[in-house]
């Protein structure tokens, strides 16, 4: 179904009411999509923002259509590419330029094409799939040469700054301008670009908060929210193979632990790393294959006796005691975990301990568990992953398309960026979506959902200026009939990650086009939205299904967030305003994902209600999996989940144990899709077969809750 209304009501109020304000604050000025899209930009800003909104796939002579009932963009039909096959090793700021030219010439009509590096899928399979004629070129100054005559300028960045970047590349959306470093400034001021220098953001901000502030401050108000951007603008600068040289082994768990059961105090005697500016201890993961490393709640320093820090992951003195937080992740108190700090796979982090001077003993308490590998040093590495530099990601052309902000905050470990972020999404409308990701997924996530905002995982997204003008019909996929109820163990296997565009564009197709798929039943989780950002590839994955093939939708509906933390009230009005993107391909099966166990009872009649669903696969780390009827008449099934398939062999045959020839017993089982492929999918099938017999069979997920339904007697 499609929305009544353009307009989106606000959480607590009625529509023409004010929305409520904490007192002493002033009332949010939000003007409505359909002011927005009439009215353009505000005064100050160059150029027309958007065409008058039109049906979707209304052709226009340029421009973008963006219809309130859509959720993301149509870009003009594209008659001719330029595609830049571009080197993976090409300079970043080279990257920036022509990511940056890309989104402004295609806001127009799409006219560049651009692939970085080897994808995974081939670089030119989407792209001959579109069926657009094209020229390819693989000198990225070659396409700059025919294209910078469209830029009204350049925006200059500061190297030392990196969010800059994000603030350029809105500076430049709005004005019409590409972004430069100060490099590359000098050679498009000259001949024969001769391109002015539109604004220089050198030496203007002395954090990367500070530039955001301003930014949301000053920018925000001339942009579009109808989409928000958390578009990385910086990399690690490059850890050097002896970085750990001088760190030595103290502590290490080399059981398979993965549940915390090993949770402990561990009293590590340090005072051989004595007599430095400080102490320097680092966890990591002792099993990074399989990914549960290190995790640890606090961290207490006693010097001769004395503590002389107390170290409690997520306070204060935690986060300032950090030398390199090494992509690790912190997950808060809640109910049913004391707050940690963890390292899973090639992740770690370090914190420097100051330590008094004469300190002849040093004892370091950790409270710790799972798979901790555990060293320390008197030396300081030589770089921290925690330094960084510009970089480019693929998605920035969409945002200058869209004439968005797009901005890079903390997720977590930063009270500061946070509560920044928090007043963004604030900013916007409730279902309004967040393209890109966060600096930690599951705090991200919360962060979102609480206010209505959800994900599309789409940082490494490439072309979306373009795909989105392609059109391509999607009409629902095919579902042949469910095989007759018997008493079996009913296996219904499901690939992870399809609520990430990326995903669906790169890993996916390389496990589409695999010679396996179609030997055994398999679920495809995939984002909805793929109907507005690509239209070509959901077209694909619906016409080149096999009988043995199912689309799903991907956590947790439309877009990827947690429905427990979704504003109770204004769920179901969400969920009804984008069925139309689960209708329209026919994906009546959901994979769900939240940070609790179970469904709560309120997010399961939300569903219930309001999408036309035979049944939910519910997130993926269970060891078993169990089917509650919930609302009355929905069946949701937890999801074992393991990236070993031999380990996924075994716990499907410990589920069917259960099973005793008198009545059916289903099992439903998370695919990690970057771990495994359709071959290893069917080595596991042929091996609980050769213990099972013809007792097991492998279904889709619709035939699988249609059989599931039967066997508890519920309607449909």
């Amino acid at each position: 179904m499609t929305r009544t209304s353009p307009f989106r009501i606000q959480p607590g109020t009625q529509p023409g009411a004010q929305p409520r304000t904490q007192p002493g604050a002033q009332p949010r000025s939000r003007p409505s999509r359909r002011a927005f899209l009439a009215g353009g930009l505000a005064a100050g800003a160059a150029g027309t923002f958007l065409a008058v909104p039109s049906p979707a796939y209304a052709e226009q002579a340029h421009g973008i259509s963006w219809p309130a009932r859509r959720e993301l963009p149509a870009f003009t039909r594209p008659s001719h590419l330029d595609a830049l096959m571009m080197a993976g090793d090409t300079a970043e700021d080279v990257k920036l330029l022509v990511t940056t030219l890309q989104g402004l010439v295609n806001r127009e009509r799409p006219r560049i094409y651009v692939v970085v590096g080897k994808p995974s899928e081939g670089a030119d399979t989407w792209l001959k799939d579109t069926h657009v004629p094209y020229t390819t070129f693989t000198d990225p100054w070659q396409l700059l040469d025919r294209h910078l005559h469209r830029a009204k300028g350049i925006v200059v960045y500061d190297p030392e700054v990196v969010e800059t970047v994000n603030v350029a590349t809105t500076i430049g959306a709005l004005r019409g301008g590409v972004i430069a470093s100060p490099e590359l400034a000098g050679k498009l001021t000259a001949a024969p670009y001769d391109l002015p220098v539109l604004d220089d953001l050198r030496g203007r901000f002395d954090s990367n908060l500070a530039a955001t502030t301003w930014a949301f401050e000053h920018l925000w108000p001339r942009t579009s929210h109808r989409v928000l951007f958390g578009v990385n603008p910086g990399q690690s600068v490059p850890i050097p193979p002896d970085n750990w040289k001088d760190f030595e082994e103290v502590a290490r768990e080399d059981r398979p632990i993965r549940d915390s059961s090993n949770r402990a105090v561990h009293d590590l005697d340090l005072s051989a790393f004595l007599g430095g500016d400080a102490v320097y201890l680092r966890f990591a993961d002792s099993q990074p294959a399989d990914g549960w490393g290190a995790a640890v709640h606090q961290v207490t320093v006693r010097a001769d006796g004395t503590v002389v820090a107390d170290l409690t992951a997520g306070t204060d003195p935690e986060r300032a005691a950090l030398f390199d937080k090494g992509g690790s992740t912190l997950k808060p108190q809640s109910d049913t975990n004391d707050a940690h700090r963890f390292a899973d796979g090639t992740n770690y982090f370090v914190y420097r301990l100051a330590v008094p001077a004469g300190t002849a003993k040093l004892v370091v308490s950790v409270d710790m568990w799972n798979q901790y590998l555990v060293s320390a040093s008197m030396t300081a590495p030589a770089v921290s992953s925690d330094d960084r530099r510009p970089a480019s990601q693929q998605l920035r052309d969409y945002a200058v398309a869209t004439q968005a902000m797009p901005f890079w905050l903390a997720s977590n470990d930063s009270p500061e960026e946070t509560a920044l972020m928090e007043r963004i999404f604030a900013a916007v409308d409730m279902g309004t979506p967040y393209l890109g990701w966060f600096t930690d997924e599951f705090n991200g996530v919360r962060l979102a959902s609480r206010h209505g905002v959800y994900v599309l995982a789409a940082d490494f997204l490439e072309n979306a200026s373009v795909f989105g003008g392609v059109r391509a019909p999607i009409r629902p996929q095919r579902v042949p009939a469910a095989p007759k109820l018997a008493n079996k163990v009913y296996l219904s296997f499901t690939f992870s990650e399809g609520d990430n565009l990326q995903f669906d564009q790169h890993r996916m197709r390389q496990l589409w086009d695999h010679p396996d798929r179609g030997r055994v039943a398999l679920n495809w989780s995939v984002s909805p939205l793929l109907a507005d950002v690509a239209p070509v590839m959901m077209s694909h994955y619906l016409t080149t299904a096999t009988a043995a093939d199912t689309l799903v939708a991907g956590p947790s509906g439309p877009g990827y967030f947690f429905p427990s933390l979704w504003p109770e009230k204004e769920l179901p009005k969400f969920l009804a305003a984008t069925r139309s993107y689960l209708d329209r391909p026919g994906l009546d099966v959901m994979y769900a994902l939240d940070d609790r166990p179970a469904l709560t009872d309120a997010s399961a009649a939300a569903y219930n209600d309001n999408l036309d669903l035979r049944g939910i696969f519910y997130n993926m780390w269970f060891v078993r999996s169990d089917t509650t009827v919930m609302d009355g008449d929905l069946p949701v099934s937890t999801q074992l989940a393991i990236g070993d398939r031999a380990v996924m062999r075994d716990r499907i045959l410990a589920n069917a144990e259960d099973f005793d020839g008198s009545a059916p017993v289903f099992v439903a089982v998370g695919v990690p899709a970057w771990d495994l492929t359709p071959g290893d999918i069917v080595w596991v099938v042929e091996q609980v077969r050769a213990k099972l017999g013809d007792k097991v069979a492998a279904v889709r997920g619709d035939h699988y809750f249609t059989l599931l339904r039967e066997a508890k007697g519920l309607d449909g």
